[in-house]
């Protein structure tokens, strides 16, 4: 069932259940307060008669008690001249103790037994309600004593009024109740539909979504209900849904980059070694062709055994547990620059160091490595007679240490940026190549930054520069205390 199937449905069914019970309750109190309203009437009226027999009881003194004809005519004078029997409607009815007539004006003939009679007691007034002629009657009967004689009083009234009022309600409530459900129903279908329209709108999105249309999604309404949130979420999700799958083709592309570059880097020393010692296998060669072909096998085994010492070093950096201790950011640089001295000196490039003093806590053998590659990288892309700048400084805005290593060298194509980190990705693979690279150094520097919570950032511009931003955080910060 659909959920605004649901929604009308139960409504509905909650509204018969409390607007129906709420009627009937109601119906059934009116009912019994005027059932209680009509009982005391008619227990007053019963003592009225009562009063009135007693008030004139002297007059029985002058006639025979036991002359049921005496106390018919006694009674009727009671009755007629006293107005006991009004236009309400009242019966009055005189028995003797042997449940004999003795007066009544009761217009209905009553069949069986009558348990009114049967039932009245002396100082007791007995209260019964019975059908006559599909009618409903009220009795109150009791034994009263005159001039040492007793006699039940009956007095009783048609109280079918109040039953007929009660079903008078119940058909007005069930109209009411009708019509009421009629409205309802249009209002609930409105309702039902128009709250679940957003529902519908969503699934028919997540259809589309499931067949891989990513970049569909749920027009968001202004209100800030449970629905615009989940509009708003549904969409906020799609979109991460959307990131991480442009993430894991990104991450899936550059793992195929990877698989291919580092066959290419496999195959081609094998291919060039195996072809030489072919050459030196199978034909007299002279001594120069010889010495030659050694070289080029002795420079691809080399090649090989490099790829495979960085690429051990990759994988040990991530499983070796970090040698943190206190180092001066400023000395490691001075020490990487004597490292490299020779490579600047060879292309006269000049070294500008402007930074504030720090110590930091971290292993000095991996940021070394860090701050040796990006150098090397400067030192490679620059031109005779460049410059590198190294610039240090803490940032108060975000609380963070920044180094800056600028080079106004080839630069980096924009559309290589996103990929300069990547094992064996090479801008320039001529220039690599041609510079004994193999194209992991960026790739060990995003590996250091990572285990060592350092952001690293790179902008550059062909033809202009590079500049390698590293942001050292609070947790790198050394404290005396």
């Amino acid at each position: 069932m659909k959920f605004w199937k649901k929604i009308f449905l139960y409504s509905l069914i909650l509204f018969l259940l409390l607007f129906n019970g709420g009627g009937i309750i109601l119906i059934e109190k009116i009912h019994s307060e005027n059932l209680n309203t009509a009982i005391k009437t008619l227990m007053y009226k019963y003592l009225n008669v009562e009063s009135v027999m007693y008030l004139n009881s002297d007059y029985l003194m002058n006639i025979e008690v036991n002359s049921e004809s005496n106390m018919k005519n006694w009674m009727d004078i009671i009755i007629n001249g006293y107005s006991v029997n009004n236009v309400e409607q009242y019966s009055t009815e005189l028995y003797s103790m042997e449940n004999k007539e003795i007066t009544s004006d009761l217009k209905e003939k009553i069949s069986g037994k009558r348990e009114e009679i049967l039932k009245a007691k002396e100082d007791e007034k007995s209260f019964i309600i019975r059908t006559i002629n599909n009618r409903k009657h009220a009795f109150v009967s009791s034994v009263v004593n005159l001039e040492n004689r007793d006699f039940k009083l009956i007095i009783s009234k048609d109280i079918q009024y109040v039953y007929t009022e009660r079903i008078n309600n119940y058909k007005f409530f069930i109209i009411i109740d009708f019509i009421m459900l009629i409205i309802l129903s249009i209002g609930m279908y409105i309702i039902s539909k128009k709250l679940t329209n957003s529902l519908v709108k969503l699934s028919d999105v997540s259809k589309d979504i499931a067949k891989g249309e990513y970049n569909i999604r749920v027009v968001e309404s202004q209100k800030n209900d449970e629905i615009g949130v989940l509009e708003h979420n549904f969409n906020f999700m799609i979109d991460v849904i959307e990131n991480n799958i442009e993430e894991l083709k990104y991450l899936n592309e550059s793992k195929q980059r990877f698989i291919d570059s580092l066959n290419h880097e496999i195959k081609t020393p094998i291919t060039s070694i195996i072809g030489y010692s072919e050459l030196l296998l199978k034909n007299k060669v002279s001594e120069d062709i010889k010495i030659k072909s050694l070289e080029y096998i002795n420079s691809e085994a080399k090649r090989l055994e490099t790829l495979n010492s960085t690429l051990l070093k990759l994988t040990l950096m991530r499983e070796e547990k970090q040698n943190l201790k206190k180092v001066n950011l400023k000395d490691s640089i001075i020490n990487v620059k004597n490292t490299l001295i020779y490579k600047m000196e060879r292309k006269n490039i000049n070294l500008n160091i402007n930074m504030e003093d720090i110590d930091i806590w971290i292993d000095k053998g991996l940021l070394e490595i860090l701050l040796t590659n990006i150098m090397d990288n400067s030192i490679k892309a620059s031109d005779t007679n460049s410059r590198i700048d190294i610039e240090g400084y803490y940032n108060k805005d975000t609380d963070e240490y920044m180094l800056k290593i600028k080079d106004k060298g080839i630069g980096i194509p924009k559309e290589d940026l996103d990929k300069v980190l990547e094992p064996f990705y090479m801008v320039d693979k001529a220039r690599t190549r041609k510079n004994n690279g193999i194209g992991l150094g960026l790739s060990i520097c995003s590996e250091i930054c990572n285990i060592n919570n350092i952001s690293l950032d790179i902008k550059s511009e062909l033809n202009v520069g590079t500049e390698v931003i590293l942001a050292f955080n609070k947790e790198h910060f050394f404290n005396e205390n």
